[in-house]
Parts: C-alpha cells; sequence; structure tokens
C-alpha cells in the first residue's frame, strides 16, 4: 500500500494507521488519551504520525514539537515552544517564562493546560512531540502534568522516542513507568518495514520498480529501516541491480552516530565483533579479545553497547551481536586491510581450537573457518574447512550456506596442490545445493560448467539430464522459453539407451514443448516417455512424462483423463522432491479442473503452495504460485486477494518465474484502478526480465500490454499489441480471450475519436473488417470444457460484438452491451461487466429520454461496481455521464412524469408512466409508492401493459420498449 498525504510519504503501514486514525477519532469525540510510538531511528515513526495527523480524517489542530541532541547546552521547554509556535494565541514570552536560574516557573504546566483545555472548546487538538529521549525534565513534568489532566476534553499527546537510546539507566525510563500507571495510556512498538513494503518504497524513491536482486540486497542491508533504504540508494539508477560495494558516506554517517558515542574499549570490541561475523557469548569475546591485546572487561562493554542501541542479547542471554545488520558492514570496512587480516588470523586460530573440542561441529563454526582463513589470505586451509562444512551438512537446512562454499572451493580448486576432490564432483555439489536452496543462477551456472567439461560421447546419459535442466532453468530465468535444440540433442543422448529414466526425462519436455507448438507427433512422444519412466521407476522422470500426457489429453478436449495424470504427476514430484515438476504437475492440474480466470483455479495455486511450504520448498517455487493466485483473484474482481497473494509472492526473492507473472499481474491491477504510471513500470520491468516476452506462451504479455496501451490513451498502439499476440504461432497464449475485444476496442476508439474530430476512418473500418473477416470469434484456449469456462466465452464474444458494434455504430447495440454486462456477470468477469455497464449506459443515453430510466439503472449498477473494484478510470467516466446527463447517482430514478411516454401505440399516459418505472427495473412496491397507488393498481396497469404489446413478461416488456428502431 502506497499512502500520500501533503508531501508525507509513507509505505504500508495500515495496521498501525487504522490505530492512530482510531486514537485521534477518540481525541475528536472528547475522550483525551496519551500514545507513545517507539522503535528504531529511521524507522519512520515521524512520518508515521505525520501521516495520521495529516489525515482529512483529522480536523483539529497539530502542535509539534521535538526534542534536541544538545549537549553543551539546554533550553527548557524547547520542544513546548516549537510546537506552540503554530499557535498564534498563545503567548509564549509570559506564560512559558523562565526563574532567573534558567528553571521553569511552577505555574507553567498549569498555565499550558488551561491554556491547551481552551483550545479544546473550539477544536480538537494534537500535541506531538518527538524524540522524547531527548527532552529536558521540565517538559517531561509538562508532559505528564498534562497526560494527568482532564479525560473529557478534545486532546490526544502523541510522544515518539528512539528505543536503541533509552537505555537501562536512562532518565526517561522512570518517566515512561510512571505514566504507564495512569489511565488512558497506549503504546506500540513500530516495526521496520517488510520486504514487500521495502519493495514498494524503493519504488517510489526511484520512480519506477526496482530489480528483485536489489530489493533483496537493500533489504539485507537494512533490514526495513526506512530511512536508511532511502540513504543506501542514493544515486542508483532505476536499473540497479545490485547496491555498490561502497556504502554512502551519509549512510556511515547514519549507522555509526550513536557507535562514536562509545567509550574507545567499547568501539574496539565491536570493531573485533563485525570481524567476527557471527553472534557469540561474551565469555569467548573475552577470549578472543584477550589474543588482540583488546579489553578484559567485555560484559561491561556489551552493556554500554547495547544501551546505545548498537548490540543486543540473544533472548536466551547467551550470545551478543549487532541490533543492525549495517552497523557490522560499516565497522567492517572502517578497518584497513591488513588490520581485518590480522583480526580474521586471530579469529580462525581460536574458531579452530574451539572446533577441535567438539565431537560434532556446527555448521556455521566450520563456515566461519573457511572466512577467516579465505579473508587472511590461506586459500588452502579455507578449501579444506568449506568442503569439511559442506561434508556434515544434510537437507534442507545447511544447502543454503553450501553454495557460497562450493564456489569458493571450485574457485580454489586449481591453486590447491593434488585435491582429492574432482571439479566435476564440486560442480555437481554445487549444482545440488544450488537446486534445494533456490538459486536457479548458481544452478545454471553450474550446469554451463558441468556440459562444458564432459564428454558427451563418453557421458551421454548425463549430459541429456544436463540439457533438459538446462533449458528448464533457462526458462525460469527469463532467458527463452524452453529451448526446442537442446531437447531435440538431450533426446538424441538419451536415446542411447532408451529404457533409461534420462530418456524418459528429455522426451517427456520435448513432447510437452511440442504440445506448446501444436506438433502432431507430441502426444505420441508424451505416450512414449510415460512408458519408459514407468518401467525405469524414476519418480522425476515420472513427474515429467505424466505432466505431459496430462497436457496432451486436456488439449484433446479430454479434461477427466488429464486431471488424474497431473495429479499423480504431482505426488511423483513429491516422491522426488523436485519443485520445478510439482509446480509444473498443479499447474496443470488446475488447468484441467477449470479456467485460470476463476476461484476454483486460485484455490488450486494456493493449496499447491501450501504444499510446497510444507515441503520446505524454496521460495521462487512458492512465489509462482502465489503470483498465479493472484492473476485468478484479479481476473474475477478479487483484487484485494489479489493484493495479498502479491505481497505473499514478493515477500521474499521471488526468482525470475514469479516475479514475471507478479509483475504482470501488477500491472493489470494498476491500469484497471487507473494508475497508469505503476502499470506502466510494471510491465516495463516485466519486459526487461523477459526481452522476448512475446515467445512465452504461457505468459499473457500481449494482452497486458494491450490494456494497459487502451486504458492509457493509446488505442493505436493497443491495437498493435493485440495483433501481436493474436498473430504467434502454436497454443493460444494466456489471456488469449481478451485479444479479440481489446483489438476492437482500440479500433473502435480510434474510430469515435476520428468521427469526433471530422477525420476520414476508412483505413481504420477496413482494419476492423479484417479483424472479423479474420477472427469471427474470441480465441478460447484447447481442450477446456466447463460451465463458468463457456459462460466467459460467450461473454468474450459478446464483448468482440458490442465493440465492433460501436465503431460501426449498429443498431441495438446498447442492448447488446446489456447483454454483454450480464454475460460478464455469470461469468465472473467483474472488471469487464462494470466497463459494459458504463458503454451501456452511455449508448442509452444517446437514444433519448425513452431509455433515460434504464440509462439510470446501468449507470447505478456499473458505479456501484466501479466503487466496489476502486476502478477509477470506469468511476470518473460513470460519474461525468451522469453529470452531463443530470442523473443522480443515489438512488432509481422516481420521477416518471419527466419520461416521454415510450413510442409504443395504444397506452394510456399512466401506462407510459408505469412502463418507465418498469424499464428502469423498479419493483411494484416501488412503483407503487412513487406514483401513490396501490400495488394491486400497479399489477393491473403491468397485465394492460403485457396483453397490449404482446410481451410474455417483464423482461420482454423493457426490451421491446427499449429498441433503437422505435
Amino acid at each position: 500500500m502506497d499512502n500520500r498525504v501533503q508531501g508525507v510519504d509513507i509505505v504500508g503501514r495500515a495496521q498501525e494507521l487504522a490505530f492512530l486514525g482510531a486514537f485521534l477519532g477518540n481525541a475528536t469525540k472528547g475522550l483525551a488519551g496519551t500514545l507513545i510510538v517507539s522503535g528504531d531511528a529511521g524507522v519512520g515513526k515521524t512520518a508515521l504520525v505525520q501521516h495520521a495527523c495529516l489525515s482529512p480524517t483529522f480536523t483539529g489542530q497539530v502542535l509539534t514539537g521535538a526534542g534536541l541532541p544538545l549537549s553543551a547546552t539546554s533550553i527548557p521547554l524547547l520542544a513546548l515552544r516549537h510546537a506552540f509556535r503554530a499557535a498564534d494565541t498563545f503567548d509564549a514570552g509570559g506564560q512559558l517564562a523562565l526563574s532567573s536560574s534558567g528553571e521553569v516557573a511552577a505555574n507553567v504546566p498549569m498555565v499550558i493546560d488551561e491554556w491547551l483545555d481552551g483550545l479544546c472548546r473550539h477544536h480538537p487538538v494534537v500535541l506531538v512531540i518527538d524524540d522524547l529521549q531527548w527532552v529536558d525534565q521540565g517538559t517531561l513534568d509538562v508532559l505528564m502534568y498534562l497526560i494527568a489532566g482532564l479525560a473529557a476534553r478534545r486532546l490526544a499527546i502523541i510522544g515518539t522516542l528512539r528505543s536503541g537510546e533509552v537505555g537501562e539507566h536512562h532518565p526517561l525510563q522512570r518517566w515512561l513507568a510512571d505514566i504507564r500507571r495512569m489511565p488512558r495510556i497506549e503504546s506500540f512498538i513500530l516495526a521496520p518495514l517488510n520486504r514487500p513494503d521495502t519493495e514498494a518504497q524503493l519504488s517510489s524513491l526511484l520512480g519506477e520498480p526496482p530489480h528483485q536482486s536489489l530489493v533483496q540486497d537493500v533489504f539485507d542491508h537494512t533490514a526495513g529501516n526506512a530511512y536508511l533504504n532511502r540513504l543506501v540508494i542514493a544515486g542508483l539508477e532505476p536499473t540497479a541491480r545490485h547496491l555498490p560495494a561502497a556504502l554512502p558516506a551519509d549512510l556511515k554517517g547514519a549507522v555509526l552516530r550513536s557507535w562514536r558515542g562509545l567509550s574507545m574499549e567499547a568501539r574496539q570490541l565491536t570493531q573485533l565483533m563485525a570481524v567476527g561475523g557471527l553472534p557469540l557469548p561474551s565469555s569467548e569475546l573475552g577470549a578472543i579479545s584477550e589474543l588482540n591485546g583488546g579489553p578484559l572487561n567485555v560484559l561491561a562493554l556489551l552493556r554500554e553497547g547495547a544501551d546505545a542501541g548498537i548490540l543486543e542479547c540473544s533472548l536466551d542471554g547467551q550470545r551478543w551481536w549487532f541490533h543492525h545488520p549495517l552497523i557490522t558492514e560499516a565497522l567492517q570496512h572502517g578497518l584497513d586491510g591488513d588490520e581485518r587480516a590480522k583480526w580474521h588470523a586471530i579469529f580462525a586460530a581460536y574458531t579452530e581450537s574451539k572446533v577441535a573440542d567438539q565431537t560434532t561441529p556446527d555448521f556455521s563454526s566450520l563456515a566461519a573457518l573457511s572466512d577467516h582463513y579465505y579473508l587472511c589470505g590461506r586459500p588452502a586451509d579455507a578449501y579444506h574447512w568449506a568442503l569439511r562444512a559442506c561434508a556434515g551438512t544434510g537437507l534442507p537446512n545447511g544447502a543454503a550456506g553450501q553454495v557460497e562454499l562450493l564456489r569458493r572451493a571450485v574457485d580454489l580448486h586449481s591453486k590447491i596442490p593434488r585435491p582429492a576432490e574432482s571439479r566435476y564432483e564440486l560442480l555437481t555439489r554445487l549444482r545440488w545445493a544450488a537446486e534445494v536452496t533456490g538459486d536457479p543462477e548458481a544452478e545454471l551456472e553450474s550446469i554451463e560448467a558441468l556440459l562444458a567439461d564432459i564428454d558427451s560421447t563418453q557421458q551421454p546419459l548425463d549430459a541429456a539430464e544436463l540439457l533438459v535442466r538446462r533449458a528448464l532453468l533457462q526458462f525460469s530465468t527469463g532467458r527463452e522459453f524452453i529451448s526446442r535444440s537442446n531437447l531435440l540433442q538431450a533426446v538424441e543422448l538419451g536415446g542411447s539407451n532408451k529404457q533409461s529414466w534420462q530418456y524418459a526425462y528429455a522426451l517427456a519436455e520435448f513432447a510437452h514443448v511440442g504440445l506448446w507448438n501444436e506438433d502432431p507427433d507430441a502426444p505420441g512422444l508424451a505416450a512414449e516417455a510415460l512408458s519408459v519412466a514407468r518401467n525405469a521407476g524414476n519418480s522425476r522422470a515420472l513427474s515429467f512424462a505424466l505432466t505431459a500426457n496430462s497436457m496432451a489429453a486436456l488439449l484433446a478436449g479430454h479434461p477427466d483423463e488429464a486431471r488424474p495424470l497431473a495429479a499423480e504427476a504431482a505426488n511423483a514430484a513429491a516422491q522426488a522432491r523436485d519443485f520445478w515438476a510439482l509446480l509444473h504437475a498443479t499447474i496443470w492440474q488446475a488447468n484441467a479442473t477449470e479456467a485460470w480466470s476463476s476461484q476454483d483455479f486460485a484455490e488450486l495455486m494456493r493449496a499447491g503452495r501450501e504444499l510446497l511450504s510444507q515441503m520446505d520448498a524454496p521460495h521462487l517455487y512458492l512465489a509462482k504460485m502465489a503470483a498465479d493466485e493472484a492473476s485468478s483473484c484479479l481476473s474475477i474482481g478479487r483484487w484485494q486477494e489479489c493484493e495479498a497473494a502479491l505481497r505473499v509472492a514478493l515477500g521474499a526473492n521471488p526468482g525470475a518465474m514469479g516475479d514475471i507473472a507478479a509483475r504482470l499481474t501488477a500491472t493489470r491491477l494498476a491500469a484497471l484502478q487507473g494508475r497508469q504510471g505503476e502499470a506502466e513500470a510494471h510491465l516495463a520491468r516485466a519486459e526487461e526480465i523477459y526481452s522476448q516476452s512475446s515467445t512465452f506462451n504461457n505468459l499473457d504479455f500481449d494482452a497486458v500490454r494491450a490494456e494497459l496501451l487502451v486504458t492509457g490513451g493509446n488505442p493505436a498502439a493497443a491495437f498493435a499489441a493485440a495483433m501481436a499476440g493474436l498473430s504467434e504461432e502454436g497454443q493460444p497464449p494466456t489471456m488469449c480471450e481478451w485479444l479479440l475485444p481489446l483489438a476492437a476496442r482500440a479500433l473502435a476508439d480510434q474510430i469515435q475519436e476520428a468521427r469526433d474530430e471530422g477525420r476520414a476512418f476508412d483505413s481504420l473500418m477496413a482494419s476492423l473488417d479484417d479483424l472479423v473477416l479474420q477472427f469471427p470469434r474470441a480465441l478460447q484456449e484447447s481442450g477446456l470444457t466447463t460451465d463458468h469456462y463457456d459462460h466467459q466465452v460467450e461473454a468474450f464474444n459478446l464483448l468482440y460484438q458490442a465493440e465492433v458494434g460501436r465503431a460501426r455504430k449498429s443498431p441495438g447495440n446498447a442492448m447488446l452491451w446489456i447483454r454483454t454486462a450480464d454475460s460478464c456477470a455469470a461469468g465472473a468477469l467483474r472488471w469487464e461487466e462494470c466497463y459494459c455497464l458504463w458503454r451501456a449506459a452511455e449508448s442509452l443515453l444517446m437514444h433519448g429520454h425513452s431509455l433515460r430510466p434504464l440509462a439510470s439503472s446501468m449507470l447505478r449498477r456499473g458505479l456501484s461496481l466501479a466503487n466496489e473494484l476502486q476502478a477509477l478510470p470506469v468511476q470518473t467516466r460513470l460519474l461525468k455521464l451522469a453529470q452531463d446527463a443530470r442523473i443522480s447517482t443515489l438512488g432509481p430514478v422516481v420521477d416518471a412524469l419527466t419520461v416521454e411516454p415510450a413510442p409504443l401505440p395504444g397506452l394510456t399516459r399512466r401506462e407510459h408512466e408505469v412502463l418507465a418505472f418498469v424499464i428502469a427495473g423498479q419493483s411494484y412496491a416501488e412503483i407503487a409508492e412513487s406514483l401513490v397507488i396501490s400495488q394491486k393498481t400497479v399489477s393491473t396497469h403491468i397485465s394492460n401493459l403485457l396483453r397490449k404489446t404482446g410481451a410474455s413478461n417483464r423482461i420482454d416488456l423493457t426490451r421491446l420498449a427499449t429498441r433503437p428502431d422505435r
């Protein structure tokens, strides 16, 4: 969530803002209260409070002051003086008079209390004092007096404080303890931003969505501190993928401000800890410090660091570490290379002696040993301990740490005399660790190295398996759609043993890609792959073969056969712990169950994500599931659920697969809700990730691009984008159903603009005729036949026809728009329903007063849905339409006497009046109340209308009376 109020930018914080809004609301109602907001420096306390106070929902006066970190002097009541400057009725010189000794006069608290009480009689007042840790005792005394004052007045007091600077012995601690015993005191700790909110802030600062690698870098460095986020990206280009190696000077200054206030011994100890790189008990820190000739009173120095907000102790009271990760980095950078190397050697010696005493050394100690030896220039020892650490690591918890250690071992391998391990062995272990931890770039890097090292004529099955995995990784990292040439080579190599699981694996994926490209041989290849995989008894190959056969069955129109095949594939993938295969199988199981634009599909994706989570799968697979869930929720109008799923997807690095899917959905959501700039930025980043976007048939680039362009007022480019999607070979792309309605809409918009400006549009009409000739009906996915999807396909066909009718100014198009809106509603296509209701109301109003009641009904229905969806573009159009037509948006039209009689022969004036209400969709009771007659009389009039017109019911009567040719 991105909130902006009068220049105060803030992201996220919905729960905290709601709490503050309720707190200020109580003050408005006359219930005085006090709120203390604490948190780290830079976490966003001041911005949060400012945002709440400047909200339009709070209409009172805001008085803001702040404590200052003065050291050489003290100005009594400084924060209050600043706060009261905004109130020009306050006599600061007289009523805050000081004694000759500089102390606050004894009556000042009472004077301020009385003055504030007078202000509160006129309007609500909120007194905000920032940085309570720096205010003088006199200010604290005044605040205490105010807090203890009248409960029944419109006064809110908000104080913020930096929790890291209020240690156990800080003078503020006693004041806080005293006020907490008073009534009407509330408090909360403001936590740092989570990863999605960090991304939202970076997007705001950079002007476009950042790379996920940059988001991860920033989050790893700042731990979500809003102020540090701003500093750490200062000067970066929006396209940056990583933070620079050196920290900005302003950032170092902000991070180390409190550190510089420590004693020399405490600073030296904390620098030593930073080099160590791990939380340690005070006893071990003492021993290491002694080896370095440092201070011996370690525990006291650690407590000094904790009081300053630099250090913190673990919950079990055993280990000490830095409060914020940037402190560690800043302290490490503050040492010269020789000094760092010396301290790394000391840590290495100490850690090695500790490891020697352990029966089963822990992974972190072994990894730290490798790090220390590597950083002090001893590569052989670094290599030895890296492999020792990896050898003792099981699945899956240690895999993440193994990736970097094995990368180091591979890099050092050529420098080690007579290593026991081969490079092939190290690369294989690196590939295994990268796969388990979900690092596709590292895995692809290792596979490329393995393929370069091995002789495929000697190891054809190994090479075949590596080629298949490389093709999947190249796809998942956005390099290209799954390569047919790579897979063909894999099939040929695997064919050296046609009973092997590697052959089945290669053949299954070759069939999968063939099915996307409508290869007639692909179903037979999938069946062969399944037969070989079952005989080979390999779960991984079996899962891919089953999924390929599921896809083949679905495309052939047999979803009942496809579903159990995909379900079996998911089970086999789970048995093999192949998360890619499980993702792949789950998606095709969902495809065979219901259209992706459905609640059922979203729930299947959510269930798949939960299963992956239970299996401790890497986040990039969960992210792709969550992104697909978000896309489904958005398509059926559940945009809040869509936002929630997007937050899950982006809660950690989603990888290219999850990132691209999330970006495309975020593009649609932003465009449909009128945030055009945000939508364009999301799509730009998506296109950057997958440069050959239209070739990825499983993604909806062309439809999303066309929708964004048409909503952004560029119909010519929108038409080109839609036609690009319609022209792709192979299976219809995702969102293929949207392409023709969008293409026709883009042409209709251009034709309407030409009509309005008096320009010729013959070429545009010719393009429209060609479009209809080439594509008489909207596209649809192959194989799937469900009631829900059939409703959607019918809705898109009608939408296509309605747009064509709009361009041609076809008679009766108004009623077609109504029919299309109803069809969209039946298919849960709520955004399209909302759009159709706008077009219906617009078209109906072109036909004069006889259709005004029905137009009013469509307009209000559309406006209600637009409000629910927060579809600002359609909402704006409908409100403008209502304003121009002088239609009230607050309820049904009731003044039927102003409606001209419908042009139906033989009706009385009263029957004309009743007919207008019928067209507006009103009930018998509403008509009776409006015309001041009984419901029985209304029933009689409607019976006469049906008899005279030959209509069979009210719907037929409405259609007859609103036909444009009448």
